[in-house]
């Protein structure tokens, strides 16, 4: 069968990232109202480089006409089953199965065997051939707090199934966000490498504030240590996330501290560093360097002419943290904006030897990099001044690379 739509669908493939480069990801859609958002997140599957294919329920094709995810996915949408079996050529040798929305209806007839629509019988064959579930809920409030579909959701899970947590909102259990179901579907597809290892990241910038209404900061959003974090966990990995004050939520399963000042996260770090075994640090935070001396209590009278601010130089985590912790691995940035890539590299191999680095991530910020971009573009370099050039690259893929080479030099892969 030709599908008129492939053409359009290479042109945004691995447009963001190819995190899913090479995956093979089936969509099961049923007939929950929620359906509606499924072809904006075929689409952001495929711009992180996957294949999507679709399998419809009958209901889910009176709700979204199938004609919509043969565009959104450039495949053919199953919505009878023929005597090709496509629930077992196709659900089988995918890389996961992925129901959205998954109703109260179709969680408990996969739960207790029943194969009636195309979409329960694609997920119970890949449940029997090992293919990894994803499940994004979505219904009525009462119905997700139902003891019933609260045994089937259990009874899937002790199963090996993964379940995307709804937002509880309005009475209502509504599909997670978009960016939330395409970041489970690569958490559930990342390597799996990297299990019983201790990983303490920081991430964001700092406050610190001059009066109770106004502070000094930097450009961080925290998005570079959330990718670190996601993916460490994805991987296995116990995480601490050590994050400054950002608009981004936490990633799932992840021990979160909040902290305002550059003074608090060096802390929190140190005391971290000295009381756990960890074995991995990575230092994406973008703290300011000094704190405000003497912070006014209260709010300064805007009827001054002129207030003065000192600023005192802070510790460093960058420099502290192998004093302390001499076996954890230690990945650090070095940021720097208009000097040429020679003093860069010049600049980040002083902090190296200062700090006992083993691995160093030099960039350089602004003018549409590093601050708040979804990818980056660093230069690697390792106690013995190795140089590698990496990106640019999505912030997670990015990730990926630092954890490949951490895994390298630690355990030799």
């Amino acid at each position: 069968m030709i599908v008129p739509f492939r053409e359009d669908i290479e042109l945004i493939r691995g447009s963001r990232s190819n995190l899913l480069r090479g995956k093979r990801i089936v969509l099961a859609l049923t007939g929950g109202i929620s359906i509606y958002r499924a072809p904006d997140i075929a689409r952001e599957l495929i711009r992180h480089g996957a294949d999507v294919i679709t399998f419809m329920s009958r209901e889910a094709s009176r709700l979204l006409g199938p004609r919509v995810m043969e565009w959104a996915t450039g495949n053919p949408v199953h919505v009878e089953l023929s005597g090709y079996a496509e629930h077992v050529n196709i659900c089988t040798a995918a890389n996961a199965v992925v129901v959205v929305p998954a109703t109260a209806n179709t969680i408990s007839k996969v739960a207790n065997g029943i194969g009636d629509t195309p979409v329960a019988l694609c997920v119970m064959t890949a449940l029997g051939s090992g293919v990894p579930l994803l499940l994004v809920p979505a219904m009525n409030e009462s119905m997700w707090r139902n003891p019933l579909v609260r045994g089937n959701i259990e009874k899937l899970r002790g199963l090996g199934v993964r379940f995307v947590e709804p937002v509880l909102i309005e009475g209502k259990a509504k599909l997670a966000g978009n960016q939330e179901v395409v970041e489970s579907i690569i958490d559930l597809l990342s390597p799996k490498d990297m299990g019983g290892l201790s990983v303490l990241i920081t991430s964001g910038p700092t406050h610190e504030h001059i009066d109770a209404t106004k502070y000094i900061t930097t450009p961080s959003t925290g998005l570079t240590g959330y990718y670190f974090a996601r993916e460490a966990m994805a991987r296995g990995a116990r995480v601490t996330l050590v994050k400054g004050p950002v608009d981004l939520g936490d990633p799932p399963n992840t021990e979160v501290f909040r902290v305002e000042g550059v003074l608090e996260m060096y802390d929190v770090v140190m005391r971290l560093i000295n009381s756990r075994h960890y074995d991995l640090a990575i230092l994406t935070a973008a703290p300011l360097d000094f704190y405000v001396k003497d912070r006014v209590e209260g709010k300064i009278s805007s009827d001054l002419e002129r207030v003065i601010v000192e600023l005192i130089q802070a510790p460093k985590m960058a420099r502290d943290l192998k004093k302390a912790s001499p076996g954890t691995f230690l990945v650090a940035y070095k940021a720097e904006v208009g000097i040429s890539e020679e003093e860069l590299i010049a600049k980040t191999m002083r902090r190296v030897k200062e700090g006992d680095w083993d691995l160093a991530l030099a960039h350089l910020v602004g003018e549409g990099k590093g601050f708040g971009t979804e990818k980056d573009e660093v230069i690697v370099l390792n106690k013995g001044g190795v140089v590698r050039r990496v990106g640019p690259l999505h912030k997670r893929e990015l990730a990926r690379e630092v954890f490949g080479m951490f895994l390298t030099m630690v355990k030799g892969w």
